[in-house]
């Protein structure tokens, strides 16, 4: 089961995902965490991905939507430490070269500042 622990720093909502990022477990639950904080005009977001260990194609897609309706609300979606086998599968479909990647949620958080 996929789930998220949010915290707000500042601006800043923090969301540690724990779980496997697919459609079986996680469908629709990032973006309906961000889609929260959007309505009450939070805009900036940092996942913390250190507890996932496994994501798929629906997965994926639940981030670059989360990215894209933070953009359009004039904010931003940052991802940190991610684990190996996330970061190749990034690597692997040029999604890193769409997301901000950070190694720590410190560094992120920073960089939003």
């Amino acid at each position: 089961m996929l789930k998220i622990i949010d915290k707000t720093v500042g601006d800043v909502v923090i969301c540690k995902i724990e779980g496997k990022l697919s459609g079986i477990e996680g469908k629709g639950v990032i973006q309906d965490k961000v889609h929260e904080f959007l309505n009450k005009n939070v805009n900036k977001f940092v996942l913390d991905l250190s507890k996932v260990s496994w994501i798929d194609s629906t997965g994926l897609g639940e981030l670059i939507a989360s990215l894209s309706s933070a953009k359009k609300k004039d904010g931003n979606l940052l991802l940190a430490s991610i684990q190996a086998p996330v970061q190749s599968l990034l690597q692997m479909t040029n999604l890193n070269q769409i997301f901000e990647i950070f190694d720590t949620v410190e560094d992120a958080l920073a960089e939003l500042k």
